[in-house]
């Protein structure tokens, strides 16, 4: 008698073809990641000049989900390369490593040495100040530095005196400014030293200019916290428990989902995949929300491909890695995003090929929970390759690959 076996088994046909099917499934969708990435990566960011972030995540029923760090003409590009329709691809939050304030700072030539100190305060507390004796060397257009700063300012600074409200030049740069600002392009901030509000033009006399003394520590760093958008208010108290808000950087989120995904990421130690193992009552528990809040915040994140959840008895849900880098920066005190970039720059340091996951931690100092979620990112990105780890491991990998997409990742970021 002739016994057919297939993988060690009694030969099924049924089994066999779910088998089959199934395999066909894994690298169709295995070759639109492929796709996905390599068209990502033949493209340039047209706002920024260099290659975005790409995020290709398994969603259920066979389907995948693009996300990208770049622009939204960035995301154009990339799904024309790709031929889906318009919004296949849709875009991150803001960037947490966007520039702060950029000043452009006016004033009159006679007036520089009072003007200085308040450049170099500006300069020292995180505001980048355009200050023409830095910016202007032997041989330079001055029109060309000085159309390059205003053009690139935030914020219009100029310093009146008894002799800058005299001079043709800084006139003309006030004019920058107010146009500027009627076409939303800046802000203007308008700093009075010796000078009246009546002996300003008409349309500074309409605008907030506050008199400031230079060499004041108080009110240089009140300037400094106007700039970076401080507020005068007191500061604002928290929120009850059952009031959920979506913080800045996860917005098209649901509040629910953003909710149960906090918590997911603040409960797992080790930022693996099904850590934690919980139920939907216990999450209804801990974030006080409502069971059908739960069961709706629950779909959005299964449906994003961040969360897995049982099919049968208790419903049980846990976070699959995708989760960790999502929504680890809005409540761990690292950020996956900026840890990624330290990660990949050490693995293209050191130029091995494969490098051992713990003693990579313990160079840079990380714990597994940290170390994992930057991990998670490089994978979700494309831009290294990983060696899995057992279960009982603390590690999401034993050994990580540098490749080239894992030096076009750190190019990027340069």
């Amino acid at each position: 008698m002739i016994k057919i076996t297939h993988n060690g088994r009694p030969f099924d046909a049924d089994r066999f073809a779910l088998e089959l099917q199934a395999h066909t499934m894994e690298l169709a969708m295995a070759a639109i990641e492929t796709k996905a990435r390599g068209a990502a990566g033949s493209i340039v960011d047209p706002e920024t000049g260099k290659h975005a972030v790409v995020f290709v995540d398994r969603l259920p029923g066979h389907r995948v989900g693009i996300r990208t760090s770049g622009s939204p003409a960035f995301a154009r590009l990339l799904e024309k390369r790709l031929g889906v329709d318009p919004g296949d691809v849709s875009v991150m939050g803001v960037d947490k490593m966007v520039a702060g304030p950029r000043v452009y700072l006016a004033h009159a030539s006679e007036d520089k040495a009072m003007v200085r100190p308040i450049a170099e305060y500006l300069m020292a507390n995180g505001i980048e100040t355009w200050f023409d004796e830095w910016e202007i060397d032997y041989g330079d257009s001055l029109r060309q530095k000085m159309e390059e700063g205003l053009g690139d300012m935030t914020h219009f600074m100029v310093i009146l005196t008894p002799t800058s409200i005299t001079k043709p030049w800084v006139a003309r740069e006030i004019d920058v400014g107010l146009v500027g600002l009627v076409g939303g392009k800046n802000r203007m901030v308008p700093l009075r030293v010796g000078v009246d509000v009546g002996q300003l033009s008409p349309f500074l006399q309409t605008l907030l200019c506050e008199a400031i003394d230079p060499t004041s520590d108080v009110q240089l760093a009140a300037l400094v916290d106007r700039l970076h958008g401080v507020s005068r208010k007191p500061a604002l108290g928290a929120k009850p428990k059952h009031v959920i808000t979506v913080p800045e950087g996860l917005e098209g989120w649901s509040p629910a989902a953003v909710a149960i995904a906090q918590h997911l990421a603040q409960t797992s130690e080790h930022a693996v995949s099904f850590d934690p193992h919980t139920q939907p009552e216990d999450i209804r528990a801990a974030t006080g929300i409502s069971a059908v809040d739960v069961r709706l915040g629950i779909l959005d994140l299964r449906d994003a491909g961040m969360l897995w959840q049982s099919e049968h008895g208790d419903l049980s849900v846990a976070p699959l890695g995708p989760l960790f880098v999502e929504f680890d920066a809005s409540v761990m005190p690292f950020d996956p995003a900026v840890d990624a970039v330290t990660l990949a720059n050490r693995l293209v340091s050191d130029d091995v090929e494969d490098a051992n996951t713990e003693e990579l931690a313990a160079k840079l100092d990380w714990k597994p929970r940290r170390m994992n979620s930057a991990i998670a990112y490089l994978e979700r990105a494309g831009a290294i390759e990983t060696v899995g780890a057992l279960a009982s491991d603390p590690w999401r990998a034993v050994f990580l690959s540098n490749s080239d997409e894992t030096l076009r990742f750190v190019r990027s970021k340069a």
